[in-house]
Order: structure tokens, then C-alpha cells, then sequence
């Protein structure tokens, strides 16, 4: 059930556990999860993204449900503690703060994503935190090992 919730994902998944997973991909390994909101096109699907890069880059990507406005804020917040998101369109990214998100969701047990759309209207998703401890260092492990450090 996790899998295939977990974005119809390409790439077979390393690890799971709660609603979190692990995929190797080519260049970098990942931890994602899907919101608890479920929405009827695929490609709209809120989901967020812990990109492991080999050479030791981390990146929180989120996928939004609607488009947001230019310039506006996007926050993910952990267990209340907001942390700023650079939105694109329908995506935000990290800014340089992934390792302070990392280290919020080791205890975790609350996670949302809040934006705001085109039309100025806040919206927020909500995200499962079971699981995400074991994907993050999963994906962290994978891409050490990508990167030649089995013993990492």
C-alpha cells in the first residue's frame, strides 16, 4: 500500500515504513511521502521530498496542490515550528535549512505545508510523520554508498 500510494513512483522503492519510502534514483536517493489529502490527477498530488545527493547536497522538495502566487511564502511547519520554503509555481524548495527541518522531524508528530494560491487564498496539507526518520536515513545511507562511503 505504501508504494503505490507514494507518487506512482518509477524507481523501486529501497525501504518503507509508516507512510514514508526510500527510492534509488539515478543521480541522488530520496524519502517521500504523499499528504493525507488525496486528490484525482496524480501530478497534483501534494507530496514532499528528501533529495540525497552523493556528494552529501540534501533538498526538501514540496509539491503543492494549487499553484501559489508570485513572491508569496510557503511554510512547512514541524510540530508548529515554521520553517521557510522558496515557492515556485506549484513547487517550493529549501532554502539552506534542511538539516534544521531534519533535525525537527526526529520527534516529530505533527507536519503541514502552508501556502497561498494565485487567487490569495491560504491553503495547508498535512503530511503523515510515521516513517519519516528510517526514510531520511535511508536515503542519507543510499546516497553515501552512491558516493563510495559504504561505511557511512
Amino acid at each position: 500500500m505504501v508504494i503505490t500510494f507514494l507518487l506512482l513512483a518509477q524507481a523501486p522503492a529501497l525501504a518503507a515504513e509508516g507512510r514514508w519510502a526510500v527510492f534509488e534514483l539515478d543521480t541522488a536517493c530520496e524519502a517521500r511521502t504523499r499528504s493525507w489529502r488525496v486528490v484525482r490527477e496524480p501530478e497534483r498530488q501534494p507530496r514532499l521530498t528528501f533529495s540525497f545527493a552523493p556528494g552529501g547536497e540534501v533538498m526538501l522538495h514540496s509539491r503543492l496542490r494549487r499553484t501559489s502566487r508570485p513572491r508569496s511564502t510557503v511554510t512547512i511547519a514541524v510540530d508548529g515550528q515554521p520553517f521557510l520554503l522558496e515557492a515556485r509555481g506549484a513547487d517550493a524548495w529549501s532554502k539552506g535549512n534542511e538539516q534544521a527541518i531534519i533535525a525537527a522531524l526526529r520527534t516529530a508528530s505533527r507536519l503541514r505545508v502552508t501556502a497561498t494560491d494565485r487567487a490569495g487564498r491560504r491553503f495547508t496539507d498535512y503530511y503523515p510523520t510515521d516513517g519519516v526518520q528510517t526514510a531520511i536515513d535511508g536515503a542519507a545511507a543510499c546516497a553515501a554508498k552512491k558516493a563510495g562511503n559504504a561505511g557511512a
